[in-house]
């Protein structure tokens, strides 16, 4: 095969995997309800998405400038807008599409924005964030809990330790929103919009130093949003093996000899994502070729 010929079978075998990966997502999303995670930066993005997957739903992570365009394609049932190291006062800075907070309402989707989400969710929503008066919070700190919040309607201390890691913050609220907690040094820490169900922590619910922070997301996806846990990782791979069969015929899944691993599942089958490679490998064991 000539040079130019290798590179095309390239970018037809990475258009082929985008095409299959696209096919796989779009089965779980079809079969259940989806979160969707836009990518601010945070380090703690992927783990945002974990605890969501380990609380029993569907999640996907986008990036943050994702079109309104690929953001309805999934259809999301919630839509989480994570933290960053970006300040959304500074010109240029990532955001949402101009017309996501009226698509979500006219779709009725519930939104979290966690740190640098909250505070796009205040800037873009009419509201004003600027730098801290005390200079930012870090690290772990107790806040004070407003009482009548929906968001914290099943905290039973009024005073949790949370994960801060923000150096800007809210200093005015857009029309419609109200503070639900404080921290001591006072500075905006969770918001909420009950009728349009919009929501905001400026802390990190994700992170194990956080006090009730998985029962903060469980709370917000199966009580406010109203979703049901219904997804496991165990699935992923059902939904893989099956587009294995798909494409090569269930009697016919890797019937070459050298199929017995992730690695040389590659190349007998080109175009395959990893998790359809385990797959694949593990329909040549099932059928006796595998090592």
């Amino acid at each position: 095969m000539s040079a130019n010929g290798a590179a095309d079978a390239a970018v037809n075998g990475d258009e082929h995997a985008a095409k299959r990966q696209k096919t796989a997502v779009t089965s779980l999303h079809d079969d259940h309800q989806c979160v969707l995670v836009l990518d601010y930066g945070s380090q703690y993005t992927q783990l945002i998405c974990r605890r969501i997957r380990e609380i029993g739903v569907f999640s996907i992570m986008f990036p943050g400038d994702a079109s309104m365009e690929r953001i309805k394609g999934v259809n999301p049932k919630v839509v989480i807008l994570s933290g960053g190291p970006n300040s959304v006062h500074v010109e240029g800075s990532p955001r949402v599409p101009d017309d996501f907070f009226s698509y979500c309402s006219e779709q009725s989707i519930p939104v979290l924005g966690i740190c640098y989400g909250m505070q796009l969710i205040v800037q873009m929503l009419g509201g004003t964030v600027g730098s801290g008066v005390v200079g930012g919070e870090y690290g772990r700190m107790p806040i004070l809990i407003q009482p009548g919040s929906r968001l914290y309607s099943f905290q039973d201390s009024s005073k949790p330790n949370v994960w801060m890691s923000h150096g800007d913050e809210a200093t005015q609220l857009p029309e419609g929103f109200h503070v639900v907690a404080k921290s001591e040094q006072g500075a905006v820490v969770a918001i909420e919009h009950q009728e349009r169900r919009i929501f905001g922590l400026q802390y990190h619910p994700e992170v194990a130093h956080t006090e009730q922070g998985t029962d903060t997301l469980r709370h917000f996806l199966l009580d406010i949003a109203g979703l049901t846990a219904d997804w496991s990782m165990a699935e992923v791979l059902e939904t893989q093996l099956k587009l294995v069969e798909q494409q090569v015929g269930a009697a016919e899944a890797c019937s070459s000899s050298r199929c017995h691993d992730v690695q040389q599942c590659w190349w007998c089958c080109p175009g395959l994502t990893a998790v359809s490679q385990m797959a694949c490998a593990q329909q040549a064991s099932q059928f006796g070729r595998g090592s």
